[in-house]
């Protein structure tokens, strides 16, 4: 197994710890995405997943759709399955090495999943803050996404994309640190 497909794995599998405990009712909250709920940001996740199925497996990219529409009535589930998906397309002999468009021009699926964790770890925070409950998002998986973002700069900035990193103090947790570089405003990020 490449360290990418361990790390997206642990980072779609700490996503899923937060999706599972998410209340129905919470779906339809506001998220710390300006313009989306937590059912949309999940919406935009499994389009993304789905995607990524394509990739690894050769087949047909997702239609564009609203984030709401993708995640559908029951999110839970449709991202369950999207997920799944995803598991299986990966564990396919050579999908890894299954060359496509990817976030920076065409690249291996390996190498794509290398910027996927990132979004994963923001995107389980946001759900979960949306939710009010705690994302325990990995330290590792972290501290590699803050050190990416840092290296990554002002790239990532911009409308549709990230905000401004937010300033926390030097002693913060990794999951502090990460949430903030990825432009968000931390109240108490933990990592488990």
């Amino acid at each position: 197994m490449s360290e990418n497909l361990r790390n997206y794995t642990k980072a779609a599998y700490t996503l899923d710890a937060v999706v599972r405990r998410v209340p129905d009712d919470a779906w339809d909250r506001q998220s710390p995405c300006e313009d989306w709920t937590a059912r949309e940001v999940l919406g935009h996740v499994i389009w993304g997943t789905r995607n990524l199925v394509a990739l690894a497996s050769g087949g047909e990219r997702p239609p564009e759709q609203a984030e709401a529409d993708v995640a559908g009535a029951d999110p839970a589930a449709t991202w369950r399955s999207a997920c799944d998906d995803a598991m299986a397309a990966l564990d396919q002999p050579g999908a890894l090495q299954r060359v496509g468009p990817g976030p920076f021009g065409e690249m291996a699926v390996d190498g794509f999943l290398g910027f996927i964790p990132s979004d994963l770890l923001a995107h389980a925070w946001d759900i979960a803050t949306a939710a009010g409950i705690d994302a325990h998002l990995p330290a590792d998986l972290c501290e590699r996404g803050a050190a990416g973002l840092a290296a990554a700069g002002d790239l990532l900035r911009g409308p549709g994309l990230m905000a401004a990193p937010v300033e926390v103090p030097a002693d913060a947790d990794a999951a502090t640190r990460f949430i903030a570089l990825s432009g968000r405003r931390p109240a108490a990020a933990s990592t488990g």
